[in-house]
């Protein structure tokens, strides 16, 4: 197999022919639009030519360039030093001046940005592929924390988006609220009404002595699902009236990611058999897709076609939090199978899959 991840037939074929593609016995369907964005395409591509203008020169990747083993397994194999998060903070004791530096498309920590910056030789030796509905989030929470105001974020709080807005949405001044889920936004909404956190968890809340429970500022990580993130802005906004305050937000979910769950969410609702949702274990998006799919029927978290099994499919299981085995998923019921992969799945990752299909339906 070749080793161009980013280029594949039978995904181009799939685009051509409008997502259908007879597999055998079985026809496997794709979304109107699926796979790589724009924006991860050229975080990646900016990494490959860095590569290529520098083939003596160290290259740290800070923090993987997106949350996809296939990318990032590609880009070790070339050299590229890539640092875990845990790491972040002692890139000075591990790189040099003369190396390169490619910031991630999440983004990093103002700390962690300003360290690198002061390292680098010359402006030129970073290259930042920082998405930019990532920036215009840290803009904006950065111009509300500048007001005292309490920031809300809705997102994962270990992840390194989210971890990125905090550093630029915290201030002595100010307070930062953790929402990982609409269920949460609910609990946050009544604290709002009765004017105390007291009942919040702590985790979430950061500095508590700065909370203005009538002053809020609301983003989210750019990878949730759209639907959620109008659902916790309203009932914020319906919180905030009752308790005589005022919340300002910004609707942060990337346009890419909202194509791909409209997109998916289409094909779920017009039935397939089973779906295979495609990507990393940690990929937000990813992540997302899959939620919407198991609501449709049988659903797959999968790495890649490695998973795929003659008589079995090893998966993801959000519920457990971890690999499981599930026996004859490919029976003679499933006549059609449904292809999801997020904004961080390779071309070459889905037509695997693909052909793995073809395949075991011959």
């Amino acid at each position: 197999m070749t080793d161009d991840i980013f280029h594949d037939g039978d995904v181009a074929a799939a685009h051509e022919s409008g997502g259908a593609i007879a597999c055998g016995c079985r026809t496997v369907r794709l979304p109107r639009v699926f796979g790589f964005c724009g924006g991860v395409r050229s975080a990646a591509m900016a990494l490959q030519q860095t590569l290529e203008r520098h083939p003596a020169t160290r290259v740290w990747l800070l923090g993987e360039i997106i949350h996809n083993d296939t990318v990032n397994d590609y880009f070790r194999r070339r050299g590229v030093r890539i640092l875990r998060d845990d790491e972040l903070r002692r890139v000075s004791e591990l790189a040099g001046p003369g190396d390169m530096f490619v910031v991630p498309a999440f983004g990093l920590p103002r700390d962690v940005d300003e360290q690198v910056r002061h390292l680098a030789a010359t402006p030129d030796h970073i290259v930042d592929t920082t998405c930019r509905y990532v920036r215009v989030i840290w803009e904006f929470v950065e111009r509300m924390a500048g007001q005292r105001c309490t920031v809300v974020i809705h997102g994962k709080p270990n992840h390194p988006e989210t971890q990125a807005t905090v550093s630029r949405a915290l201030t002595p001044e100010n307070a930062v609220i953790h929402i990982p889920s609409v269920g949460t936004a609910a609990v946050f909404a009544e604290c709002i009404r009765a004017g105390s956190a007291d009942a919040y968890p702590d985790e979430f809340v950061l500095n508590p002595g700065r909370l203005a429970l009538r002053h809020l500022a609301v983003v989210n990580q750019t990878t949730m699902l759209y639907g959620e993130t109008r659902q916790i802005d309203e009932l914020l906004r319906r919180a905030a009236a009752d308790a005589f305050g005022r919340v300002e937000s910004l609707n942060t979910v990337c346009r890419a990611t909202q194509l791909r769950q409209d997109a998916a969410l289409e094909l779920c609702r017009e039935g397939c058999d089973a779906f295979l949702v495609i990507g990393g274990y940690s990929s937000s998006n990813t992540s997302q897709l899959h939620r919407l799919a198991r609501e449709h029927g049988p659903a797959y978290f999968i790495r890649d076609a490695d998973a795929i099994g003659s008589d079995q499919i090893t998966h993801y299981s959000p519920d457990q939090g971890c690999e499981v085995h599930t026996p004859a998923w490919l029976h003679a019921g499933v006549r059609t199978v449904g292809i999801l992969a997020g904004a961080s799945c390779p071309p070459r990752d889905i037509g695997s899959v693909i052909r793995r299909i073809r395949e075991l339906s011959s």
